[in-house]
């Protein structure tokens, strides 16, 4: 699979954590919708259209793209020139800002089970 071998790692795992925090996300925040008992099927089209169409696969895609059509070089690399790869820095940052919408979404969706309360303690002075 000479293909596979030229793939950079870091978009690989950018495809990967991007696909686990939404499906996280979708598992818990169904999870958090039964136990407020306001859980829709109509829901799931949703969030079909908005997070699997609307992010996760346009970032697969232009991460892919970006692997496959590679950068724009301006000048000769062997004399100071620039390689610039678009497409690559714009799906890593697209994937970054959705996994950490997602990880926010989780960690939100665990608090109705998990409460995270803080207490105020007083301290006297004298």
């Amino acid at each position: 699979m000479a293909f596979l071998e030229n793939v950079d790692p870091l978009a690989v795992n950018a495809i990967i954590a991007v696909v686990v925090v939404t499906l996280l996300d979708f598992v818990t925040g169904v999870l958090r919708a039964i136990a407020d008992r306001t859980f829709e099927w109509a829901a799931l089209d949703v969030w079909v259209r908005t997070q699997l169409l609307g992010r996760v696969v346009p970032i697969v895609l232009i991460v892919g793209a970006g692997q496959v059509l590679g950068g724009i070089t301006v000048g000769d690399p062997a004399n100071g020139g620039v390689s610039l790869d678009l497409l690559g820095v714009g799906g890593m940052l697209a994937a970054v800002t959705v996994v950490a919408s997602g990880v926010k979404s989780i960690i939100d969706n665990l608090n109705r089970f998990l409460p995270i309360t803080t207490t105020e303690h007083t301290v006297p002075i004298e």
